[in-house]
């Protein structure tokens, strides 16, 4: 029996009962009510608020099934704490909590355009892909403002790995149920033996800010000046190993990777001379920073992000981040690379250790 195609099934039907529902009871004017009750007021829908008097608000809501409500308190939990601890502009939030839509946030709204606006391809369909025709000029201004975040939330660090959540005691880590850990643990006994050769130096402690779905098209700009105007979507915080922000941004040509060509050299092509631009970039904010003593040299990303790839980092940590693209990434990028060309999973089964074979 298929059981993913039963379980994708059940999901199918889940969602179209929720878009039902969803489009008979009005979310205009429930966005409305609830804005009003929190003023002082793909997998999401959004809706702006306008008031005759006073600033807009934004009233989104998580489609049932495709998020869950402990996302939708981690992304609250994150913009507050970076709206208290950093500079970075993000939306204030005024409540959040569930209705019969499902899980919603009420917050202020970012004016601006994305950035991936201005450097994705206007010929291409679906999903963003950057425009080849890009000059260095260009790219050089947008890689700078997302460099600037990067360096600022590689400062905060935690002594755990896990989601941020808040109460009125301040900001704490959350972890992951055991068991959970467990199943992934078990599933992954060669990507670990990998793992704890790569981070040997750096298997405790401090572990830094970092966010998922930071990319391009979640950075507002205001186009005169040029200059970040809002950063939103944080639901994929946490505080997370150090080596996931010492590895090569994977969003420099726009597509997420489970869009990459299977083919690595066809891929590294087109993704190695954008780096290069940006590495340039992040090494200039570095040094500008260490002029006026606000970073140390041994602060900097610019060098591990630069020998992530031939190292392998860059894509362990892809693996280790993206779960639902696990096998692919392993098999297409580092299974060769550690342990040669594939011959058979019975080679493989016996490069584990008695434990791990049981």
């Amino acid at each position: 029996m298929n059981y993913y195609h039963l379980a994708d099934k059940k999901q199918e039907q889940k969602t179209t009962a929720w878009s039902k529902l969803w489009s008979s009871r009005n979310p205009e004017i429930l966005s409305m009510q609830l804005a009003k009750q929190h003023q002082p007021g793909k997998t999401v829908s959004a809706y702006r608020v306008r008031y005759y008097e006073g600033p807009d608000f934004i009233v989104r809501f998580a489609a049932l099934g495709r998020a869950i409500l402990r996302r939708e308190k981690v992304e609250v939990a994150t913009m507050r704490y970076l709206r208290k601890n950093t500079s970075i502009p993000v939306p204030e939030v005024f409540g959040h909590g569930i209705c019969w839509a499902g899980p919603y946030i009420v917050m202020s709204f970012l004016g601006g355009v994305p950035l991936s606006m201005l450097l994705k391809d206007p010929s291409s369909k679906g999903r963003s892909v950057l425009n080849p025709q890009t000059g260095d000029r260009s790219l050089t201004r947008a890689y700078r403002e997302m460099a600037v975040i990067i360096v600022e939330l590689s400062g905060h660090e935690f002594d755990s790995i896990g989601a941020l959540e808040g109460n009125e005691k301040g900001f704490f880590i959350t972890s992951l149920p055991e068991e959970d850990c467990r199943k992934k643990f078990t599933a992954r006994c060669l990507f670990l033996d990998i793992t704890r050769i790569l981070c040997a130096e750096h298997l405790q402690e401090p572990f830094q800010l970092y966010c998922d779905d930071f990319r391009p098209s979640n950075v507002l700009l205001n186009l005169d000046p040029f200059r970040i105007s809002g950063v939103i979507n944080w639901e994929f915080t946490y505080a997370a190993p150090a080596e996931f922000t010492w590895v090569a941004p994977w969003w420099l040509l726009l597509q997420s990777p489970k869009d990459w060509e299977g083919d690595l050299d066809l891929f590294l092509s087109r993704y190695v001379p954008r780096l290069r631009l940006f590495l340039e970039v992040l090494s200039d904010h570095e040094s500008k920073l260490i002029e006026r003593q606000l970073l140390s040299e041994s602060q900097r990303l610019s060098p591990p992000m630069e020998d992530s790839i031939g190292s392998g980092l860059l894509w362990v940590c892809l693996a280790a981040r993206y779960s639902s693209m696990f096998d692919e990434i392993y098999w297409t990028f580092i299974d060769r690379r550690y342990y040669g060309p594939f011959n058979s999973l019975d080679d493989n089964i016996q490069l584990l250790n008695p434990e791990q074979k049981q």
